[in-house]
C-alpha cells in the first residue's frame, strides 16, 4: 500500500493521540484538531504529520512516525503557480535525524520520506494541484533514540 494524503479519520483519533508527537518547539503535545491532515501508509505503520513552523525563516517541521519512532525533519516548501494556472509544489528536505535504534533502516526511511512527501499536498486543494516533487538536500544523521 502507498501513502495516502487525508484528513485524520475520526476512527484514528485515539491512535493519533497515542503517537505522542510534540509541537514544533518540542515543549508540548501536538494537538489533534478537526481537519488535521497526514500522509498515512497503514500497511507499513508509517505516518507523516506536519507539526508546525514556517514562520519568518523558521523551517517547516514534519514528523515521520514509523513503528513508534519519530523522525523529525526540517523542510522548506516552494513551488509555483496559482489556482488559475495550477500549483506545482516542491518539498525540500533539509534535515533527517534518524534514531540510533533504526539507523540500519535509513535507506528504507528515505524511501518512505520521498513517498510520503510525494503525496503531501499541504493545504492545496486537489483540483488546483498540478504536481508535487521532492528534493532531499541532506544526508540522514544518526541521533540518540530519545532525541525527541
Amino acid at each position: 500500500m502507498a501513502f495516502v494524503f487525508e484528513k485524520v479519520p475520526e476512527k484514528d483519533y485515539e491512535f493519533f493521540k497515542s503517537m505522542g508527537l510534540k509541537n514544533c518547539w518540542g515543549n508540548g503535545t501536538y494537538l489533534l484538531i478537526n481537519g488535521t491532515q497526514w500522509c498515512a501508509d497503514r500497511e507499513r505503520n508509517a505516518y507523516l504529520v506536519g507539526i508546525g513552523g514556517g514562520y519568518d525563516e523558521m523551517p517547516y517541521f514534519y514528523d515521520l512516525w514509523w513503528n513508534g519512532y519519530v523522525i523529525r525533519m526540517e523542510t522548506k516548501r516552494g513551488g509555483k503557480g496559482n489556482y488559475d494556472t495550477g500549483v506545482d509544489i516542491i518539498w525540500i528536505i533539509k534535515r533527517i535525524p534518524i534514531p540510533r535504534d533504526i539507523w540500519e533502516y535509513r535507506n528504507d526511511i528515505i524511501i518512505m520520506i520521498n513517498e510520503a512527501f510525494s503525496v503531501n499536498q499541504d493545504r492545496c486543494p486537489t483540483e488546483y494541484l498540478k504536481s508535487i516533487s521532492v528534493r532531499i538536500d541532506c544526508e540522514p544523521e544518526k541521533v540518540p533514540d530519545n532525541y525527541y
